[in-house]
């Protein structure tokens, strides 16, 4: 009996990280609700999502960075680093060869399509000679982002979602 009941606490323990890693990956995939947000974010301020674990900041690395022990499957790739932006946003970390990030991300916009750059973005890239691209994409009340930035992150290009717009009209 006692083995039976060890089994089921152990069956349960799992079960519950594959649920998370969906909801994350659902979170970057702009598949969530309001709801759902604030209930996994609930329990991410509470530290009780289990192998989600806040990393330390580093220089040259991804910023508000998470990680996760097993890979979160998202964007048809995986990775098992996000990085945690706001409450509300949440983008998939996936590695990318330094110095080739912004073709990769360029790739990546054109096969999820539609996407396109702020005139802010574009201004910050010529005039303030930023190395990177963020790429966005409305979805309703979601917006879909992608990120590079070469001189805070190289290696990585950052592709999740926004979800601002869905919670200014939910309040």
């Amino acid at each position: 009996m006692a083995m039976m009941c060890g089994v089921a606490i152990a069956t349960s323990a799992h079960a519950q990280s594959t649920a998370d890693l969906r909801t994350i990956a659902r979170f970057v995939e702009c598949k969530l609700d309001a709801r759902q947000i604030d209930r996994f974010i609930g329990r991410v301020d509470n530290a009780t999502v289990p192998g989600f674990a806040s990393q330390p900041s580093h220089e040259k690395a991804v910023d508000l960075a998470w990680k996760t022990q097993k890979p979160i499957e998202a964007w048809g790739t995986s990775s098992n680093l996000v990085s945690l932006v706001s409450p509300r946003q949440m983008l998939l970390a996936i590695p990318a060869a330094q110095g080739d990030e912004i073709n990769v991300a360029r790739q990546w916009a054109e096969r999820i399509g539609g996407m396109s750059e702020g005139a802010g973005t574009i201004s910050l890239r010529e005039n303030a000679h930023w190395r990177g691209v963020d790429y966005r994409k409305p979805v309703g009340e979601k917006e879909i982002r992608l990120l590079v930035d070469q001189q805070e992150s190289p290696g990585w290009i950052l592709l999740g979602c926004a979800y601002d717009k869905l919670f200014s009209h939910s309040n």
